[in-house]
C-alpha cells in the first residue's frame, strides 16, 4: 500500500509540473517583454571605450534576433561636438528584436536605471512601464489596460488572415468617440497591384479592443512610393 501511495503522489506532481510548463509556454505567442527587470546599470566605461574606438558607434548585434542600440542624451542647452561625460543627461539602451518588439532602458548620468518602456511596431506603447528612483520602483503604468483583446490576439488575428504583423503592416490603438470604445486599427498591404502597376491594395480593419469584434473593414489603393 505504501508503494502504491508513493507512486500516486509522484504521478500527481509529475502531471502538475507538466501542466504548469504547458501554461507558461502558451502564455504569450509573440511578446518577449520581461516585466521582472532586475536592477541593472549602464556600463559607462565600456560605452566610452567603444565611442573612443569608433566615434560613430551606435550599438551592437547581440544575436541573430536582437540588436542593442546605445546612445546618450545631452543636457538641455548643450550642443555636443564630441562625447563629453560632463554634459550627459541620460544614457539609453534599446533592445530591438526582428519581430518588431523594442524595450527601452533609460539611465541617469551615473548609469542608474530610471525607467523601462516597451513598444511594438511603429511606436505602439505596450506592456507594463516601470519607473525607478534610487533603485526602488516608484511608479508603474499598464499600457494594456482597457484592451482585453490584447496584442497577442491581434497578432493571431493577422496570422489567421495570412498577415504577419511581426514583419510588416501597422498596428495602433486608441479610444474612439466614433465607436464609443477602445479600438485597434490595423493596416496592411495585401500585395495586390492595381492597374497602374504602381499602387497596391491596402486593407484597414478596426477591432473592438475588448471583444476583438470587427467594427469596420475597408480596402483602398495606395502607392507606397508616392509623396
Amino acid at each position: 500500500m505504501k508503494i502504491i501511495f508513493v507512486w500516486l503522489l509522484l504521478s500527481f506532481f509529475s502531471c502538475s509540473n507538466g501542466n504548469k510548463e504547458k501554461l507558461v509556454s502558451n502564455q504569450n505567442i509573440a511578446s518577449p517583454i520581461n516585466t521582472n527587470v532586475q536592477m541593472i546599470k549602464f556600463d559607462i566605461a565600456k560605452y566610452e571605450a567603444k565611442i573612443k574606438a569608433d566615434p560613430s558607434y551606435e550599438g551592437y548585434t547581440k544575436d541573430s534576433n536582437v540588436y542593442v542600440k546605445q546612445y546618450h542624451i545631452s543636457k538641455d542647452g548643450y550642443v555636443e561636438e564630441t562625447y563629453n561625460r560632463d554634459i550627459v543627461q541620460n544614457y539609453v539602451e534599446e533592445v530591438i528584436t526582428q519581430n518588431r518588439f523594442r524595450d527601452i532602458y533609460m539611465f541617469d548620468n551615473t548609469g542608474i536605471l530610471q525607467s523601462v518602456k516597451h513598444y511594438f511596431g511603429n511606436n505602439l506603447e505596450i506592456g507594463e512601464w516601470i519607473y525607478y528612483k534610487n533603485g526602488t520602483i516608484v511608479k508603474t503604468e499598464d499600457k494594456d489596460k482597457n484592451y482585453a483583446f490584447d496584442l497577442n490576439k491581434v497578432l493571431q488575428y493577422g496570422k489567421d488572415r495570412k498577415v504577419d504583423f511581426t514583419k510588416n503592416g501597422d498596428i495602433s490603438r486608441s479610444q474612439s468617440k466614433q465607436y464609443n470604445a477602445y479600438i485597434w486599427e490595423l493596416n496592411w498591404n495585401t500585395g495586390k497591384i492595381a492597374a497602374d502597376g504602381e499602387s497596391y491594395l491596402f486593407k484597414k480593419v478596426i477591432l473592438n479592443g475588448n471583444t476583438g469584434a470587427e467594427l469596420s473593414s475597408k480596402e483602398y489603393y495606395l502607392n507606397p512610393l508616392a509623396r
